[in-house]
């Protein structure tokens, strides 16, 4: 019974010290990015970077001079979507992009930007007979996009039902051998990842909106740390003129 109480009285002894003790919170910001036209793109030619250096695209290369000019100690990291866009929204002094600033995610980060811009488009087959004017046009039609993307949700949250895939780039061979209508896509990625896929034979249908692109940080990020990014663009944006 002694040994027992020892045992316990030393256990909470344990307890009541780590209790006392927090591990110093890492306060490296960390942007992570995605493969994403010429705005964000492996140098490589990889799907994922830990270095910054491979690492490039017009949104990359304004974010390095954002945080070289912060002052801050960051790091650039190139990830799948997914999971760059989750480390953002979850973990703290976390940040993604080029991210667009929907109606959806408004409320889940801090923006900080714009950064760039984008067109929201619907693509056909090359020769298509379809007469797509407006949205309404697409009632009937199979949509495809991809899944979690900017062009695919705000189409979702114009009341249009998407057929959404986890890899966009098998939507160009979808809409080859007709097992959707319509792609919708932005842009950026489109020509480059029909081409890619081996089915470059599609054309812009409409335009749907033109969208901005953002820094998107995490909600509980610092605000001295958000206001320190805030202008260090804001100086970097003034020194170039604009976008």
């Amino acid at each position: 019974m002694k040994l027992i109480n020892s045992l316990l009285l030393a256990s909470a002894l344990l307890a009541s010290i780590s209790t006392g003790f927090s591990e110093e919170q890492d306060t490296t910001i960390r942007l992570y990015t995605e493969n994403f036209g010429h705005f964000n793109f492996s140098t490589q030619d990889r799907e994922y970077e830990h270095k910054e250096k491979f690492i490039g695209g017009t949104s990359s290369e304004l974010m390095k001079m954002v945080m070289k000019k912060s002052k801050l100690p960051y790091k650039i990291k190139l990830r799948a979507w997914s999971v760059a866009y989750e480390r953002a929204l979850i973990n703290p002094y976390n940040g993604v992009f080029s991210t667009s600033r929907t109606e959806s995610r408004e409320n889940l980060f801090t923006w900080i930007g714009p950064i760039a811009r984008m067109n929201t488009i619907l693509y056909v087959k090359k020769g298509s007979t379809l007469q797509i004017n407006s949205l309404a046009d697409l009632d009937g039609l199979r949509v495809g996009g991809y899944k979690g993307d900017a062009s695919t949700m705000n189409l979702i949250e114009k009341g249009v039902p998407v057929i959404q895939e986890a890899i966009d780039s098998i939507n160009p061979k979808k809409l080859a051998e007709n097992y959707i209508d319509v792609w919708v896509a932005t842009d950026v990625n489109a020509v480059p990842t029909a081409i890619k896929e081996g089915y470059p034979d599609i054309q812009p249908a409409l335009i749907i909106d033109s969208l901005d692109l953002y820094l998107a940080m995490n909600k509980n990020t610092p605000a001295e740390i958000i206001e320190k990014i805030e202008a260090a663009y804001q100086d970097v944006i003034t020194e170039f003129g604009g976008l």
